[in-house]
């Protein structure tokens, strides 16, 4: 009897041990694994190409504002973001570069978003062709490149250098010289916060 149940109890030590080894390096590998972080345009306007009460000033005020929205979408880990390199063009097939912009580099908490506003003059957009088509309802497309590296903060360090690009980012001007931008909803993510939970009660068991 008393090797049965010490080979019983050598067995259960066994199992506890691997299944503690496992979930740790679940664990483990569920923080640090990292989500690149998305990117999308949520505001543009071009003063030039709204007709409404249109003007010789506004026709030729070929400046560009934008706003892009950046979401780390990763709630327990923070993203440091080299310079930002912004590319803008004009057309959605085609490669008519108009202006760069670089926005500065930051830090983006857990889970944040950031709006990142900026403004360029934009050369090279045939503007009375592009006047003309907002005013016969059509909608001009721009397109945008972004590019940067970043670095995740996992607890209290950072990891390496990854490179972050976005490419084709485009958006419709309607009359107003303005686009409808959206925003993608916020999602939160669990497996990290269950593997911990699963780690503990096999601790105590």
């Amino acid at each position: 009897m008393s090797d049965s149940g010490h080979g019983s109890g050598c067995f259960k030590c066994c199992f506890r041990f691997i299944l503690t080894s496992g979930l740790t390096a679940l664990f483990v590998w569920l923080s640090l694994r990292t989500t690149k972080p998305s990117c999308s345009i949520s505001a543009v306007y071009l003063p030039a190409l709204n007709t409404s009460g249109a003007s010789n000033a506004t026709r030729s005020n070929h400046t560009l504002y934008f706003t892009i929205n950046l979401k780390n979408k990763m709630k327990d880990k923070g993203v440091r973001y080299d310079e930002v390199r912004l590319s803008f063009y004009y057309g959605a097939n085609t490669s008519v570069p108009i202006g760069n912009y670089t926005v500065p580099s930051f830090y983006q908490g857990h889970g944040k978003d950031a709006d990142k506003l900026g403004n360029l003059t934009a050369r090279g957009v045939p503007w009375e062709a592009a006047f003309r088509a907002v005013s016969n309802g059509s909608k001009p497309v721009f397109r945008m490149d972004l590019y940067t590296r970043v670095r995740y903060k996992i607890v209290f360090w950072y990891t390496k250098r990854h490179n972050f690009m976005v490419e084709n980012t485009t958006v419709e001007v309607n009359n107003s010289g303005k686009n409808s931008g959206t925003r993608q909803r916020r999602s939160f993510h669990a497996p990290a916060i269950f593997s911990v939970t699963l780690f503990v009660l096999v601790l105590l068991l």
